[in-house]
């Protein structure tokens, strides 16, 4: 009788576990863009990638629970900020489409912010313009050491959900520009290696 005394497990080797990239990612490496928002995604100073986790079961045993994946996903809310310019151009396209979504006064703002969204989706009939011109895509490129888009991130159906408050204050003696500060929800997002 002959015992084989060979596994099958593969040892790791020392070489083989090191990784290839070793720069680190910058807090200060990135650009923003909001389809809708032109001026806001240039001025865009900060931004985050919001949290993302997923619910569990519990399923309970006389000793103990046992956790069992499989909820809805939750996605963080994504907050920017943005130098306000100076006519406010980049801040009224935020207000406008707040305003579009909730219209505050009557239903007209709302078919005038779908009217105004038209170009963005020419093929579609004008009934059916604001089941998608309420919501548009964001993109998030990471950049790398050299500042070149290195990872990108996708947000989908993306709207605005509050516009934050601007301080103004004559009792300062320097000067600090104003940065306005928007929150936006989503479907869901994507993270694409380029």
């Amino acid at each position: 009788m002959v015992i084989s005394t060979k596994t099958n497990i593969s040892e790791g080797s020392w070489g083989n576990s090191q990784p290839s990239d070793l720069d680190y990612l910058k807090p200060n490496g990135f650009k923003f863009q909001i389809h809708t928002l032109p001026n806001v995604s240039y001025f865009c100073q900060a931004a985050n990638i919001p949290s993302f986790s997923i619910g569990f079961t519990t399923t309970e045993t006389p000793l103990s629970a046992l956790y069992n994946p499989g909820e809805k996903p939750q996605f963080g809310e994504l907050v920017i900020r943005f130098l306000v310019q100076e006519n406010m151009a980049n801040y009224i396209e935020l207000y406008n489409w707040l305003t579009g979504l909730s219209f505050p006064e009557n239903h007209e703002q709302y078919i005038n912010w779908n009217k105004k969204q038209s170009y963005r989706f020419p093929a579609i009939p004008e009934k059916r313009l604001g089941a998608v011109a309420n919501f548009s895509d964001a993109d998030f490129f990471i950049l790398d050491s050299d500042n070149n888009p290195n990872v990108k991130i996708t947000y989908y159906d993306l709207f605005p959900t509050s516009l934050e408050a601007l301080d103004f204050d004559i009792s300062s003696g320097s000067v600090e520009y104003l940065i306005g500060i928007a929150s936006f929800k989503y479907r869901y997002y994507t993270i694409e290696p380029l």
